[in-house]
Protein backbone atom coordinates (compact mmCIF):
# COMPACT_ATOMS: atom_id res chain seq x y z
CA UNK A 1 0.00 0.00 0.00
CA UNK A 2 1.37 3.36 -0.81
CA UNK A 3 1.29 6.01 1.92
CA UNK A 4 2.13 8.74 0.08
CA UNK A 5 -0.30 11.81 0.80
CA UNK A 6 -1.96 9.77 3.60
CA UNK A 7 -2.03 11.55 7.43
CA UNK A 8 -1.85 10.13 10.46
CA UNK A 9 -3.64 12.89 12.44
CA UNK A 10 -1.91 15.74 12.12
CA UNK A 11 1.23 14.54 10.30
CA UNK A 12 0.90 13.73 6.33
CA UNK A 13 3.19 11.75 4.43
CA UNK A 14 5.23 13.15 2.52
CA UNK A 15 7.48 10.41 0.83
CA UNK A 16 9.11 6.85 1.76
CA UNK A 17 12.80 6.75 3.16
CA UNK A 18 13.51 3.40 3.65
CA UNK A 19 11.39 -0.22 3.63
CA UNK A 20 12.59 -3.12 5.38
CA UNK A 21 11.20 -6.38 5.93
CA UNK A 22 7.90 -4.93 7.97
CA UNK A 23 8.44 -1.36 9.23
CA UNK A 24 8.49 1.75 6.95
CA UNK A 25 10.19 4.83 7.25
CA UNK A 26 8.22 7.55 5.48
CA UNK A 27 9.38 11.34 5.69
CA UNK A 28 6.19 13.32 7.56
CA UNK A 29 4.97 17.01 7.99
CA UNK A 30 3.61 17.71 11.06
CA UNK A 31 1.09 21.14 9.61
CA UNK A 32 0.14 22.44 13.60
CA UNK A 33 4.13 22.85 14.42
CA UNK A 34 5.24 23.52 10.85
CA UNK A 35 7.79 21.00 10.40
CA UNK A 36 9.11 17.78 9.19
CA UNK A 37 9.10 14.25 11.36
CA UNK A 38 10.09 10.60 10.36
CA UNK A 39 7.40 8.57 10.61
CA UNK A 40 8.08 4.46 11.11
CA UNK A 41 4.91 2.48 10.66
CA UNK A 42 4.02 -0.98 11.04
CA UNK A 43 1.53 -3.17 9.88
CA UNK A 44 -1.32 -3.54 12.34
CA UNK A 45 -4.49 -4.81 10.50
CA UNK A 46 -7.03 -5.17 13.57
CA UNK A 47 -9.25 -8.35 12.75
CA UNK A 48 -8.57 -11.10 15.60
CA UNK A 49 -7.43 -11.51 19.20
CA UNK A 50 -3.45 -11.75 18.11
CA UNK A 51 -3.69 -8.26 16.58
CA UNK A 52 -5.31 -6.47 19.72
CA UNK A 53 -2.44 -8.26 21.58
CA UNK A 54 0.36 -6.92 19.43
CA UNK A 55 -1.14 -2.91 19.91
CA UNK A 56 -1.20 -3.31 23.61
CA UNK A 57 2.23 -4.50 23.81
CA UNK A 58 3.00 -1.53 20.95
CA UNK A 59 1.73 1.52 22.72
CA UNK A 60 3.46 -0.03 26.29
CA UNK A 61 6.65 -0.48 24.34
CA UNK A 62 5.74 3.17 22.54
CA UNK A 63 4.93 4.64 25.52
CA UNK A 64 8.28 3.68 27.41
CA UNK A 65 10.67 4.49 24.51
CA UNK A 66 8.80 8.09 24.19
CA UNK A 67 10.32 8.60 27.81
CA UNK A 68 13.88 8.12 26.68
CA UNK A 69 15.46 11.67 27.05
CA UNK A 70 19.02 12.08 26.30
CA UNK A 71 20.97 14.57 23.94
CA UNK A 72 22.15 11.34 21.54
CA UNK A 73 18.73 9.78 21.15
CA UNK A 74 16.40 10.37 18.52
CA UNK A 75 13.40 11.88 20.29
CA UNK A 76 9.67 10.06 19.76
CA UNK A 77 7.29 13.14 19.55
CA UNK A 78 3.97 11.03 19.40
CA UNK A 79 2.68 6.83 18.74
CA UNK A 80 -0.79 5.95 17.91
CA UNK A 81 -2.70 3.33 15.46
CA UNK A 82 -4.48 4.64 12.31
CA UNK A 83 -6.60 1.62 10.58
CA UNK A 84 -4.50 -0.97 9.39
CA UNK A 85 -0.95 0.87 10.77
CA UNK A 86 0.68 1.20 14.39
CA UNK A 87 2.93 4.22 13.93
CA UNK A 88 5.98 6.28 15.89
CA UNK A 89 6.64 9.78 14.86
CA UNK A 90 10.59 11.29 15.78
CA UNK A 91 12.72 14.19 14.76
CA UNK A 92 13.37 14.02 11.12
CA UNK A 93 17.55 14.07 10.80
CA UNK A 94 18.88 15.16 7.50
CA UNK A 95 22.44 14.07 7.67
CA UNK A 96 22.62 10.72 7.09
CA UNK A 97 24.40 7.79 9.01
CA UNK A 98 27.26 6.21 10.03
CA UNK A 99 26.27 3.13 7.75
CA UNK A 100 26.60 6.13 5.05
CA UNK A 101 30.29 7.15 5.74
CA UNK A 102 31.48 3.43 5.83
CA UNK A 103 30.08 3.18 2.40
CA UNK A 104 31.48 5.86 1.34
CA UNK A 105 34.69 4.88 2.86
CA UNK A 106 34.75 2.04 1.26
CA UNK A 107 34.19 2.73 -2.09
CA UNK A 108 37.41 5.15 -1.99
CA UNK A 109 39.35 2.73 -0.52
CA UNK A 110 39.68 4.66 2.89
CA UNK A 111 38.97 4.25 6.39
CA UNK A 112 36.96 6.88 8.75
CA UNK A 113 39.18 8.97 10.78
CA UNK A 114 39.48 6.95 14.21
CA UNK A 115 39.63 9.95 16.46
CA UNK A 116 36.03 10.78 15.04
CA UNK A 117 35.10 7.52 15.16
CA UNK A 118 35.71 7.18 18.87
CA UNK A 119 33.82 10.11 19.32
CA UNK A 120 30.50 9.16 17.59
CA UNK A 121 30.77 5.68 19.33
CA UNK A 122 31.50 7.58 22.78
CA UNK A 123 28.37 9.38 21.96
CA UNK A 124 26.54 6.27 21.12
CA UNK A 125 27.98 4.58 24.33
CA UNK A 126 26.28 7.47 26.32
CA UNK A 127 23.28 6.76 24.44
CA UNK A 128 22.48 3.29 25.43
CA UNK A 129 23.57 3.56 29.46
CA UNK A 130 20.68 6.33 29.35
CA UNK A 131 18.43 3.44 27.74
CA UNK A 132 19.65 1.15 29.77
CA UNK A 133 19.81 2.62 33.23
CA UNK A 134 15.29 3.25 31.99
CA UNK A 135 15.21 -0.66 31.34
CA UNK A 136 15.16 -0.36 27.83
CA UNK A 137 17.35 -2.82 25.52
CA UNK A 138 18.33 -1.44 21.92
CA UNK A 139 18.52 -4.86 20.40
CA UNK A 140 19.69 -3.97 16.90
CA UNK A 141 22.61 -1.37 17.45
CA UNK A 142 23.94 -0.93 13.76
CA UNK A 143 25.69 1.91 11.66
CA UNK A 144 22.10 2.40 10.11
CA UNK A 145 20.44 3.28 13.16
CA UNK A 146 23.26 5.74 14.06
CA UNK A 147 22.18 8.87 12.88
CA UNK A 148 24.15 12.39 12.54
CA UNK A 149 22.86 15.79 12.95
CA UNK A 150 25.72 17.27 11.77
CA UNK A 151 29.58 16.00 11.45
CA UNK A 152 29.97 16.43 15.42
CA UNK A 153 26.64 15.02 16.78
CA UNK A 154 25.21 11.82 16.40
CA UNK A 155 21.80 10.17 17.71
CA UNK A 156 20.92 6.77 18.62
CA UNK A 157 17.69 5.69 16.70
CA UNK A 158 15.11 3.07 17.13
CA UNK A 159 15.25 1.73 20.39
CA UNK A 160 12.24 -0.83 20.95
CA UNK A 161 11.71 -1.08 17.26
CA UNK A 162 13.17 -4.77 17.21
CA UNK A 163 11.09 -5.96 20.29
CA UNK A 164 8.12 -4.59 18.34
CA UNK A 165 9.01 -6.30 15.19
CA UNK A 166 9.22 -9.64 16.86
CA UNK A 167 6.05 -8.96 18.41
CA UNK A 168 3.85 -8.23 15.32
CA UNK A 169 5.74 -11.68 13.74
CA UNK A 170 4.21 -13.95 16.78
CA UNK A 171 0.96 -12.58 17.13
CA UNK A 172 0.28 -12.87 13.23
CA UNK A 173 1.31 -16.75 13.82
CA UNK A 174 4.44 -16.73 11.76
CA UNK A 175 8.11 -18.26 12.92
CA UNK A 176 9.84 -16.35 15.67
CA UNK A 177 12.63 -13.77 13.54
CA UNK A 178 15.78 -12.88 14.62
CA UNK A 179 15.86 -9.70 16.37
CA UNK A 180 18.52 -7.20 15.55
CA UNK A 181 20.38 -7.69 12.67
CA UNK A 182 22.67 -11.34 12.40
CA UNK A 183 26.43 -9.44 11.60
CA UNK A 184 26.21 -7.25 14.84
CA UNK A 185 24.30 -9.00 16.97
CA UNK A 186 25.95 -10.64 20.48
CA UNK A 187 26.07 -14.60 20.67
CA UNK A 188 23.61 -15.16 23.47
CA UNK A 189 20.83 -12.74 21.28
CA UNK A 190 21.44 -15.62 18.50
CA UNK A 191 20.34 -18.51 20.76
CA UNK A 192 16.65 -19.11 21.23
CA UNK A 193 17.28 -19.34 25.04
CA UNK A 194 19.76 -16.59 25.48
CA UNK A 195 19.44 -13.78 27.97
CA UNK A 196 19.07 -10.56 26.44
CA UNK A 197 20.47 -7.39 28.21
CA UNK A 198 22.28 -4.00 27.94
CA UNK A 199 25.44 -6.34 27.23
CA UNK A 200 24.32 -7.36 23.85
CA UNK A 201 24.34 -3.63 23.03
CA UNK A 202 28.05 -3.33 23.92
CA UNK A 203 28.45 -6.33 21.66
CA UNK A 204 26.94 -4.74 19.05
CA UNK A 205 28.60 -1.51 19.60
CA UNK A 206 32.32 -2.99 19.36
CA UNK A 207 31.60 -4.44 16.10
CA UNK A 208 30.70 -1.41 14.67
CA UNK A 209 33.92 -0.29 15.92
CA UNK A 210 35.43 -3.08 14.74
CA UNK A 211 34.14 -2.34 11.14
CA UNK A 212 35.15 1.26 11.64
CA UNK A 213 38.69 0.30 12.87
CA UNK A 214 39.54 -2.56 9.87
CA UNK A 215 36.59 -1.73 6.98
CA UNK A 216 35.21 -5.45 7.63
CA UNK A 217 32.62 -7.25 9.87
CA UNK A 218 34.30 -9.52 12.10
CA UNK A 219 31.84 -12.50 10.46
CA UNK A 220 30.38 -13.09 7.27
CA UNK A 221 28.01 -16.23 6.00
CA UNK A 222 25.66 -17.41 3.34
CA UNK A 223 22.42 -17.38 5.23
CA UNK A 224 21.44 -15.85 8.37
CA UNK A 225 21.94 -18.73 9.83
CA UNK A 226 26.04 -19.00 9.50
CA UNK A 227 26.68 -15.90 10.35
CA UNK A 228 24.83 -16.37 14.01
CA UNK A 229 26.46 -19.89 14.43
CA UNK A 230 29.62 -18.12 13.80
CA UNK A 231 28.90 -15.25 16.16
CA UNK A 232 28.02 -18.01 18.85
CA UNK A 233 30.90 -20.18 18.27
CA UNK A 234 34.06 -18.49 16.32
CA UNK A 235 36.43 -16.23 17.87
CA UNK A 236 36.51 -12.57 16.29
CA UNK A 237 39.65 -11.76 14.16
CA UNK A 238 42.09 -9.71 16.00
CA UNK A 239 41.74 -6.64 14.39
CA UNK A 240 45.70 -5.85 14.30
CA UNK A 241 45.22 -8.66 12.22
CA UNK A 242 43.71 -7.36 9.39
CA UNK A 243 45.17 -3.51 9.51
CA UNK A 244 48.41 -3.56 11.80
CA UNK A 245 48.37 0.06 12.29
CA UNK A 246 45.18 -0.29 14.42
CA UNK A 247 45.98 1.41 17.98
CA UNK A 248 46.64 -1.47 20.60
CA UNK A 249 44.12 0.28 22.71
CA UNK A 250 41.23 0.60 20.21
CA UNK A 251 42.25 -3.53 19.68
CA UNK A 252 41.79 -3.91 22.94
CA UNK A 253 38.20 -1.60 23.36
CA UNK A 254 37.09 -4.04 20.63
CA UNK A 255 38.02 -6.93 22.01
CA UNK A 256 36.80 -6.59 25.16
CA UNK A 257 33.26 -5.26 23.89
CA UNK A 258 33.17 -8.55 21.65
CA UNK A 259 34.06 -11.11 24.31
CA UNK A 260 31.44 -14.16 23.95
CA UNK A 261 30.97 -14.18 27.98
CA UNK A 262 29.34 -11.33 29.00
CA UNK A 263 30.59 -11.29 31.82
CA UNK A 264 33.75 -10.59 30.29
CA UNK A 265 32.86 -7.75 28.83
CA UNK A 266 32.40 -3.97 29.23
CA UNK A 267 28.81 -4.29 31.89
CA UNK A 268 27.79 -1.02 31.62
CA UNK A 269 28.34 1.44 28.49
CA UNK A 270 29.28 4.15 30.34
CA UNK A 271 32.34 2.34 31.36
CA UNK A 272 33.38 1.85 26.79
CA UNK A 273 32.23 5.33 26.81
CA UNK A 274 34.98 6.46 29.38
CA UNK A 275 37.41 4.39 27.32
CA UNK A 276 36.43 5.32 24.04
CA UNK A 277 36.90 8.79 25.27
CA UNK A 278 40.33 8.23 27.09
CA UNK A 279 41.88 6.54 23.74
CA UNK A 280 40.43 9.60 21.89
CA UNK A 281 41.90 11.87 24.08
CA UNK A 282 45.05 9.19 23.43
CA UNK A 283 45.34 9.65 19.85
CA UNK A 284 44.64 13.13 19.81
CA UNK A 285 41.55 15.82 18.83
CA UNK A 286 38.58 14.67 16.94
CA UNK A 287 38.27 15.84 14.03
CA UNK A 288 35.46 17.68 12.25
CA UNK A 289 34.59 15.15 10.38
CA UNK A 290 35.35 11.97 9.26
CA UNK A 291 37.42 13.05 6.35
CA UNK A 292 38.03 16.83 7.35
CA UNK A 293 41.07 18.36 9.14
CA UNK A 294 41.16 18.78 12.39
CA UNK A 295 39.94 22.04 14.02
CA UNK A 296 41.49 25.04 14.80
CA UNK A 297 42.17 25.83 18.54
CA UNK A 298 39.04 27.87 19.96
CA UNK A 299 40.04 32.15 19.78
CA UNK A 300 38.27 34.76 20.90
CA UNK A 301 36.13 36.64 17.93
CA UNK A 302 36.79 40.58 18.04
CA UNK A 303 33.65 42.39 17.58
CA UNK A 304 33.65 44.18 14.20
CA UNK A 305 31.58 47.34 13.47
CA UNK A 306 27.91 47.58 12.15
CA UNK A 307 27.66 45.50 8.84
CA UNK A 308 25.25 46.39 5.84
CA UNK A 309 24.94 43.95 3.05
CA UNK A 310 25.53 40.39 2.45
CA UNK A 311 27.63 39.03 5.87
CA UNK A 312 31.32 37.79 5.25
CA UNK A 313 32.03 33.98 7.43
CA UNK A 314 33.65 34.52 10.07
CA UNK A 315 34.97 30.76 10.85
CA UNK A 316 37.98 30.09 9.69
CA UNK A 317 38.29 26.34 8.66
CA UNK A 318 35.18 24.24 9.67
CA UNK A 319 32.95 23.44 7.10
CA UNK A 320 32.40 25.17 3.70
CA UNK A 321 31.01 28.33 3.79
CA UNK A 322 28.42 29.51 1.03
CA UNK A 323 27.98 32.62 -1.01
CA UNK A 324 24.33 33.74 0.94
CA UNK A 325 21.14 33.74 -0.89
CA UNK A 326 22.90 30.61 -3.11
CA UNK A 327 20.81 27.37 -3.46
CA UNK A 328 21.94 25.15 -0.33
CA UNK A 329 23.50 27.65 1.56
CA UNK A 330 22.02 27.59 5.01
CA UNK A 331 20.19 30.97 6.07
CA UNK A 332 21.43 30.65 9.63
CA UNK A 333 25.18 29.68 9.88
CA UNK A 334 26.31 29.59 6.19
CA UNK A 335 27.07 26.26 5.33
CA UNK A 336 27.08 25.56 1.61
CA UNK A 337 24.92 22.30 1.55
CA UNK A 338 23.58 20.13 -0.58
CA UNK A 339 20.73 21.95 -2.37
CA UNK A 340 19.05 19.33 -1.98
CA UNK A 341 19.27 19.16 1.93
CA UNK A 342 15.57 19.90 3.66
CA UNK A 343 18.11 21.02 6.62
CA UNK A 344 21.45 22.28 7.17
CA UNK A 345 23.91 19.83 8.19
CA UNK A 346 25.90 21.93 10.81
CA UNK A 347 22.93 23.84 12.51
CA UNK A 348 19.52 21.62 11.27
CA UNK A 349 18.06 24.76 9.90
CA UNK A 350 14.86 24.54 7.94
CA UNK A 351 16.13 25.23 4.29
CA UNK A 352 12.52 25.81 3.42
CA UNK A 353 12.79 29.10 4.47
CA UNK A 354 9.17 28.88 6.17
CA UNK A 355 10.68 31.64 8.44
CA UNK A 356 11.63 34.34 5.98
CA UNK A 357 7.88 35.39 5.61
CA UNK A 358 8.05 36.91 8.98
CA UNK A 359 10.78 39.34 8.15
CA UNK A 360 9.36 42.44 7.39
CA UNK A 361 10.66 44.65 9.39
CA UNK A 362 12.52 46.88 7.05
CA UNK A 363 15.75 48.94 7.88
CA UNK A 364 17.13 52.21 6.75
CA UNK A 365 18.97 50.41 3.97
CA UNK A 366 15.72 48.78 2.82
CA UNK A 367 16.15 45.63 3.35
CA UNK A 368 14.98 43.22 6.45
CA UNK A 369 16.93 43.54 9.42
CA UNK A 370 18.37 40.73 10.83
CA UNK A 371 20.83 39.87 13.77
CA UNK A 372 23.23 37.77 14.43
CA UNK A 373 25.17 35.20 17.26
CA UNK A 374 28.89 35.39 16.89
CA UNK A 375 30.28 32.47 19.90
CA UNK A 376 33.34 33.27 21.39
CA UNK A 377 33.27 29.88 22.41
CA UNK A 378 31.72 26.48 23.31
CA UNK A 379 30.48 24.16 20.64
CA UNK A 380 29.92 26.51 17.75
CA UNK A 381 33.39 28.78 18.53
CA UNK A 382 34.37 31.50 15.60
CA UNK A 383 30.74 30.34 14.27
CA UNK A 384 28.18 33.34 13.08
CA UNK A 385 24.37 32.19 12.95
CA UNK A 386 21.42 34.72 11.66
CA UNK A 387 18.14 35.09 13.13
CA UNK A 388 14.91 35.81 11.64
CA UNK A 389 12.40 38.08 12.56
CA UNK A 390 10.60 35.73 14.92
CA UNK A 391 11.11 33.40 18.06
CA UNK A 392 14.57 31.57 18.57
CA UNK A 393 15.37 29.61 21.27
CA UNK A 394 18.77 28.26 22.94
CA UNK A 395 18.90 25.41 25.27
CA UNK A 396 20.48 22.00 25.26
CA UNK A 397 16.83 20.16 24.69
CA UNK A 398 16.79 18.60 21.26
CA UNK A 399 13.22 21.14 20.70
CA UNK A 400 15.63 24.36 20.37
CA UNK A 401 16.14 26.17 17.67
CA UNK A 402 20.27 26.34 18.71
CA UNK A 403 21.29 23.41 20.20
CA UNK A 404 24.63 24.07 22.28
CA UNK A 405 25.53 20.95 23.75
CA UNK A 406 27.32 22.61 26.81
CA UNK A 407 27.29 20.91 30.31
CA UNK A 408 26.07 24.83 31.85
CA UNK A 409 23.90 24.84 29.29
CA UNK A 410 19.98 24.29 30.29
CA UNK A 411 17.58 22.36 28.06
CA UNK A 412 15.37 24.98 28.06
CA UNK A 413 18.14 27.95 28.64
CA UNK A 414 17.43 31.51 26.70
CA UNK A 415 14.83 32.70 23.98
CA UNK A 416 15.07 35.96 21.91
CA UNK A 417 12.22 37.35 20.46
CA UNK A 418 11.61 40.12 17.74
CA UNK A 419 9.75 42.74 18.78
CA UNK A 420 9.63 46.26 17.12
CA UNK A 421 12.79 46.76 15.49
CA UNK A 422 14.46 44.87 18.23
CA UNK A 423 15.33 41.40 19.48
CA UNK A 424 14.51 40.42 23.32
CA UNK A 425 16.16 38.59 25.54
CA UNK A 426 14.87 36.70 28.36
CA UNK A 427 15.89 33.82 31.38
CA UNK A 428 14.04 30.19 30.12
CA UNK A 429 13.90 29.52 34.06
CA UNK A 430 18.41 28.38 33.54
CA UNK A 431 20.45 26.67 35.89
CA UNK A 432 23.37 29.19 34.94
CA UNK A 433 21.93 31.82 34.12
CA UNK A 434 21.26 34.19 31.40
CA UNK A 435 23.97 37.62 31.34
CA UNK A 436 24.27 40.74 29.24
CA UNK A 437 27.29 42.42 29.60
CA UNK A 438 28.32 40.82 32.43
CA UNK A 439 25.00 41.50 34.36
CA UNK A 440 22.56 39.22 34.76
CA UNK A 441 19.09 39.25 33.24
CA UNK A 442 16.37 38.86 35.37
CA UNK A 443 13.49 40.28 32.98
CA UNK A 444 12.99 40.56 29.25
CA UNK A 445 15.93 42.66 27.86
CA UNK A 446 16.16 44.51 25.37
CA UNK A 447 19.75 44.05 23.09
CA UNK A 448 21.68 46.74 21.59
CA UNK A 449 24.28 46.37 18.67
CA UNK A 450 27.36 44.75 19.93
CA UNK A 451 26.09 43.30 23.36
CA UNK A 452 27.83 40.35 24.77
CA UNK A 453 25.94 37.92 26.05
CA UNK A 454 26.38 34.90 27.89
CA UNK A 455 24.09 31.84 28.31
CA UNK A 456 26.43 29.33 31.41
CA UNK A 457 29.37 29.77 29.95
CA UNK A 458 29.13 30.39 26.19
CA UNK A 459 29.92 33.63 25.01
CA UNK A 460 28.39 35.45 21.98
CA UNK A 461 28.64 38.47 20.07
CA UNK A 462 25.30 40.36 19.67
CA UNK A 463 24.89 42.26 16.60
CA UNK A 464 22.43 43.99 13.80
CA UNK A 465 22.90 43.25 10.10
CA UNK A 466 20.97 44.55 7.19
Amino acid sequence: MDLNGHSFGQYRIVRLIEKGGMARVYQGFQSNLDRDVAVKVIPARVDQAADHAFLDRFIAEARTVAKLSHPYIVPVYDFGVDSDWAYLIMEYITGGSMRDHLVRADQMGQRLSMPWTLQMLEQAAQALDGAHQSGIVHRDVKPANMLLRNPQFLLLTDFGVAKMLQDRTIDRGGETQVVGTPQYMAPEQCRADGRVDGRCDIYSLGVVLFQCATGRLPFYGDSQDVVMLKQINEAPPRPSAIDAHIAPSVERIILTAMAKDPNQRYQRASDMAADLHAVRMELGPAQNGPGRPPAGPTMPVTVPPPVSGPVAPVTPGGPPQGRPGAPGVCFRCGTANNPANRHCIICAYDMAAHRIVNDRFLASTGRPLHCRLIFRNGPFARRAFMLHQDVTTIGRGLGSDLLLQDQTISRQHARLTFMGGQWIIEDVNSANGVFVNKKRVRRPLALAHGDLVRCGDVEMVYELVS
